[in-house]
């Protein structure tokens, strides 16, 4: 507990944390002083950044505007402290507080079974993020900063998301071969396997039961497709689903990253703890939509709610699925409202669905389609100006066809 510090002029909170932990907590961890509020926002924060502490509680008793505004600092200078705050919640204070980059709001009348719940689980997130900083400068010195870590999201299933995965680990195998590894993340029905026409031996969740991770112990559990990548796949039933936690999707990418020049992630529809932990692992986010309003809507949302969360900063390659559906959205409707240029659109092709039900990518099936083409231009996006011309897409020759006849 000596990592969680309350910043609150109430001797009765401080009081009721330590019932929650049945007066197990020895010490002072309550900071308060008269002049607290009068002193500078950021010159408070750096002192109580200062004390070490992975949790810094603000509240109860203290203006929300101020409180938000602490929050606001500690987002922008220390990162590494996950704030929590106490008072009573709404929607409006919710949506302040995630801006403010708060990431837990506990009520002042909380039992103390529940107090005990938030401030364990600010605890666990708190030294989850020191661990994943840890790791990030250790690897920082040594990773290929040419390694591309790319999680496709949408906020809607059925938009294509795993087409669209498959399809561009596919073509950045053909210019990178040996060098892919697809993640899917989609742990309920992900459906990387089967796009893929694949019977892998081990899944995702076996990744929980091989223990502490390295580079070798990860190789071993990928699937080897012909095309020349690899595939962890998600798991075979529901069960195992809940077998993975987000935070074990760090331990797996980290090392393939330093081995591998391209990580593709293939996510769960909407935006699921899973997802995030994705999204904060990615160099590159592909954001799928297609001409539909809920989707379109969804994919606003979810491109505001990465500003909010202060991941506004990854570069975002947006690509429309079924661009041509005659269904009363142009590319140049969609464009307006979500406020970004589409880069890639992708038009209807009975042959992509014929290539989802083979289990065969329409960049290898029929890579000159329209369809085929669309994804080799979303692949050239994260291809080496040189990569492109000095090893050009393979076409489905019958060499290429011959490849794949061991394919389980």
């Amino acid at each position: 507990m000596s990592s969680i510090l309350l910043v609150t002029p109430s001797a009765e909170f401080e009081a009721n944390v330590r019932a929650a932990y049945d007066d197990a907590l020895t010490g002072e961890f309550r900071y308060w002083r008269d002049d607290v509020l009068r002193t500078d926002a950021r010159e408070l924060v750096e002192g109580l950044a200062g004390t070490g502490a992975g949790v810094v509680v603000l509240g109860p008793d203290i203006h929300v505007d101020t409180v938000l505004e602490l929050a606001r600092v500690f987002d922008r200078e220390h990162p590494e402290v996950v704030v929590a705050l106490v008072a009573e919640a709404s929607p409006d204070l919710w949506a302040a507080a995630v801006q403010a980059g708060v990431r837990a709001v506990i009520e002042p009348g909380a039992s103390g079974a529940d107090l005990r719940t938030s401030l364990d689980q600010t605890l666990h997130t708190a030294r989850s993020r020191r661990e994943r900083q840890a790791v990030e400068a250790e690897e920082n010195d040594t990773r290929d900063p040419s390694t591309r870590v790319i999680a496709v999201i949408s906020p809607k299933g059925g938009s294509g998301k795993t087409t669209v995965a498959t399809n561009l680990a596919v073509g950045l195998a053909q210019l990178a071969p040996n060098a892919v590894v697809l993640i899917d993340i989609d742990l309920q029905f992900g459906d990387v396997a089967s796009a893929l026409r694949l019977t892998p031996e081990n899944t995702i969740s076996d990744t929980v039961r091989a223990g502490a991770l390295d580079t070798t112990t990860l190789k071993v559990l990928l699937t080897p497709h012909p095309a020349n990548l690899f595939a962890l796949c998600a798991p075979e039933s529901l069960a195992q689903a809940d077998d993975v936690d987000p935070d074990r999707l760090a331990e797996i990418v980290r090392p393939l990253a330093s081995e591998f020049r391209y990580i593709v992630i293939d996510t769960a529809a909407g935006i699921d703890p899973h997802a995030l932990a994705a999204i904060e692992l990615a160099t590159d986010l592909i954001m799928v939509c297609t001409t539909d309003v809920p989707c379109v809507r969804g994919v606003r949302k979810a491109n505001d709610a990465l500003d909010v969360v202060g991941l506004g900063h990854k570069p975002r390659h947006f690509l429309l699925n079924r661009a041509d559906a005659r269904v009363g959205l142009s590319a140049s409707d969609i464009e307006s409202t979500l406020g970004v240029k589409i880069d890639v659109s992708v038009p209807s092709s009975q042959g992509m669905w014929l290539s989802l039900n083979s289990g065969t990518p329409i960049l290898e099936s029929d890579p000159d389609s329209p369809a085929g083409r669309a994804m080799n231009d979303l692949v050239e996006r994260f291809a080496p100006d040189d990569a492109v011309h000095a090893n050009p897409a393979p076409r489905a020759s019958g060499g290429f066809r011959r490849r794949r006849k061991g394919r389980s």
